[in-house]
């Protein structure tokens, strides 16, 4: 049985072939995305931040939170007539519509959800490290964006080498993060995680585990790490909002 995926662009369904010029040209588009279990999470306004934020860097027309969460909401309740089910992943993408000459800005927005059963992840992962590398200056590393083909890359390199996903290192060799969370690992009573200056998104979860790190008095240390730094670990996983904590079984430090 195939599961059925609700679009939606502006709160209305879609079709496939209907896309906003730009965003399909030059990957000019911001993401979010989340889990649904009966209610939007409490880090809703969050995502929303995150996604605005992202489309000031890229010119992108704003839209406004309470459109936001009427076009999720709408689409929500498609998905229920549906029968989409109860607990569900959402991707809202904001899209850009204007002209075909890349130098322009884009002059409009819409809003993109897409919402599917959500699936439970795997309960540890195995990592190797991606053969690409990112660039620290790149400014489009902190946010969720549709140019994403270095992490698809990554993504598959991890799948065809029996891994479930990709450690990304910057242009000096440091761990930025894998290619959909933010990395962490634990020794002694420190807990560890790579810096923003590193080159990765600031994710929503990532925030909320170092805070919860500084209440049970682990101590919290932003750097710039290399996988050698890995190797003493006691304990690493990996976060996203959509997955939450997942513990690292193995990582592969072997680049070929």
């Amino acid at each position: 049985m195939v599961d059925l995926v609700i679009k939606t662009l502006d709160g209305e369904l879609m079709e496939d072939k209907k896309r906003p010029l730009r965003t399909t040209l030059y990957g000019e588009g911001i993401f979010e995305t989340f889990r649904y279990n009966g209610s939007l999470p409490k880090s809703i306004t969050k995502h929303y931040e995150r996604l605005s934020k992202g489309a000031d860097l890229l010119s992108i027309p704003r839209i406004t939170l309470e459109d936001y969460i009427y076009y999720i909401e709408k689409s929500l309740d498609l998905a229920e007539e549906n029968n989409v089910g109860k607990d569900l992943y959402i991707k809202t993408v904001l899209l850009s519509e204007g002209g075909d000459y890349y130098a322009l800005k884009p002059y409009k927005s819409h809003l993109l959800v897409i919402i599917k059963p959500y699936k439970q992840p795997k309960k540890e992962i195995c990592l190797t490290v991606s053969p690409y590398r990112v660039n620290s200056s790149n400014p489009l590393l902190r946010f969720k964006t549709t140019n994403y083909m270095l992490n698809v890359l990554a993504k598959r390199y991890a799948i065809e080498k029996g891994y479930d996903d990709a450690i990304l290192l910057n242009e000096e060799g440091y761990i930025t993060e894998t290619t959909s969370a933010n990395i962490f690992w634990i020794k002694g009573r420190c807990l560890y995680t790579p810096s923003l200056e590193c080159g990765l998104v600031e994710g929503i979860t990532r925030e909320k585990i170092l805070r919860k790190a500084r209440e049970v008095d682990l101590e919290v240390k932003e750097g710039k790490y290399k996988l050698k730094d890995l190797f003493e670990a006691d304990y690493i996983f990996v976060s996203n909002s959509l997955n939450g904590i997942i513990k690292v079984k193995r990582i592969d430090f072997i680049q070929s």
